[in-house]
């Protein structure tokens, strides 16, 4: 048991310190790359897809693994150790016992809630990411506070989540929820927005284009036919639709959208604080 506890305690702080460089490094990047030609045909508007799928993908599932999967497992352990004794055995809301670190129930942590999350995060980024705040950092804090503002009160924050009834204190528990999402947000939008400037332009290049294609299809195959369809969708619009988001009426309508939704999560998100705390 101590064996685990230390190496959970580790691979989390070394997780904590990675995603704290990612964060830092590169917060001021411009989450979308500026100054990119349109593509002007089929065959190029597809391979500029896929590239800007594998972008979004690898950065989700690197921060997906980091941040809710390897630093939430310590997350548990910290709650797990300040809770007291009369915490120890008890059963969770996600049927895990306080106290007990076992080998499958933390690559379980990693693989559904942190890297799946990381990919649904991915997904979420394509439909938005030209609505968020220009540079990773802000992009990053916004995307936190959505997540929390909808996965996060639904699960991890809900007040109906009998975790809280176990966990000391409480205020602990809330805060470092709130911090992991945030942390998530951050990272994740600054890896993004770093494989999104470092990748290079996708040509018509077997090697290349079969790299590709070979990341999206080995880490993420449930969502093969979502690339599928996303590649599609760009190759048969061929950069039709990127002026018309880029200008400058789409821009105001999608920020005052995300601003509104943003406000909206981070009124949800104070309510169920509130509630949890006067339970």
């Amino acid at each position: 048991m101590r064996s685990a506890n230390l190496v959970i305690v580790t691979l989390g702080v070394a997780a904590v310190i990675v995603a704290a460089v990612i964060a830092l490094r590169w917060r001021r990047l411009p989450l979308v790359a500026p100054d990119r030609t349109p593509p002007a045909t089929s065959g190029r508007a597809a391979l500029d897809g896929l590239r800007t799928l594998a972008a979004a993908m690898s950065a989700g599932v690197i921060a997906g693994a980091l941040v809710p999967g390897l630093i939430g497992r310590l997350v548990m352990r910290i709650l797990g150790a300040t809770s007291g004794h009369a915490a120890q055995g008890a059963r969770t809301d996600a049927d895990e016992i306080v106290g007990v670190i076992t080998g499958n129930g933390t690559l379980a942590v990693v693989t559904f809630v942190g890297v799946l999350g990381g990919v649904i995060a991915a997904l979420g980024l394509l439909v938005v990411r030209r609505w968020l705040p220009l540079t990773a950092g802000w992009a990053g804090v916004v995307a936190g506070v959505l997540l929390l503002g909808t996965i996060g009160i639904g699960d991890a924050l809900s007040p109906d989540n009998r975790d809280f009834a176990l966990l000391r204190p409480t205020w602990l528990a809330v805060t470092l929820v709130v911090l992991t999402a945030l942390l998530f947000g951050v990272t994740f939008t600054a890896l993004a927005a770093r494989l999104d400037a470092g990748l290079p332009t996708l040509r018509w290049h077997f090697s290349a284009i079969a790299s590709h294609a070979a990341l999206i299809v080995v880490l993420f195959p449930i969502l093969f036919f979502v690339a599928v369809l996303y590649v599609g969708g760009r190759a048969l619009l061929r950069g039709e639709v990127a002026p018309v988001l880029a200008g400058e009426s789409s821009k105001r309508i999608g920020h005052l959208v995300v601003g509104i939704a943003t406000v909206v999560a981070a009124v949800t998100t104070g309510d169920a604080i509130l509630e949890i705390m006067m339970a």
